[in-house]
């Protein structure tokens, strides 16, 4: 288990939770046996044994892959601009990257250019697109340490007390300052009967409860997600 320890521990249905990309389709861009061009990467708790797991950097990643389809950027050139950035900026998980805003967006745009697809040449043209639009949304919320690795994401912009974090509770979301898993919280409102039931027997604040039950009934309503 310390191989594991503080990367973030997901299935592909618990990446669609929090990211809102279907757990097949997760699949298909990243397990070998279900894309027929092979996996977009090698997702990080696979070198370490663990099968249809994903970590904490894949699930940014992810998220980050996911609005360039919805910009209507094909897999194909996708995977180049993967391969062109990651030899670029010496790097795996090149797309959240603080860099990819300086740097890192020329690449990617010469990817796209290089490409010849007609789907993706008004992006290339509207460079505002990726500036102001995808770039932002790429690095909302992530919090990076100093060599420009993420470390925490915050994802619900409402409450930056509720936090995704790979050194607590296996990378599930997490409400501060207690460190609870917001679902476990949740369930214990269910259990208790009430907020101030839930608070006294986890020993949190009233506070911490409603946060966590609001972001919960949040995340299952799918206001979070793109």
């Amino acid at each position: 288990m310390t191989a594991f320890t503080n990367i973030g521990l997901y299935s592909p249905k618990q990446a669609e939770r929090l990211i809102g990309v279907e757990a097949e389709k997760i699949r298909r861009w990243l397990m070998p046996e279900r894309s027929t061009k092979g996996p977009l990467w090698e997702p990080e708790p696979h070198a370490l044994g663990a099968e249809d797991t994903l970590s904490f950097k894949d699930l940014l990643e992810l998220r980050a892959v996911a609005e360039f389809r919805r910009h209507n950027v094909s897999l194909s050139v996708i995977r180049e601009a993967l391969h062109t950035l990651s030899e670029y900026l010496k790097r795996d998980y090149p797309l959240i990257n603080p860099q990819l805003s300086t740097d890192g967006k020329q690449v990617f745009l010469k990817a796209l250019e290089e490409s010849g697809e007609t789907s993706v040449i008004d992006l290339v043209k509207r460079q505002n697109v990726f500036k102001d639009v995808i770039v932002p949304s790429l690095i909302a919320g992530i919090k990076f340490d100093a060599d420009g690795h993420p470390i925490l994401w915050q994802p619900d912009p409402e409450n930056p007390n509720i936090v995704v974090d790979p050194r607590f509770a296996f990378g599930k979301p997490i409400v501060l300052p207690s460190h609870m898993p917001t679902a476990t919280l949740a369930q214990a409102v269910e259990v208790e009967g009430s907020p101030e039931d839930a608070a006294r027997a986890y020993d949190v604040t009233q506070e911490e409860v409603e946060d966590a039950v609001k972001f919960e009934k949040r995340i299952l309503s799918g206001a979070l997600l793109h």
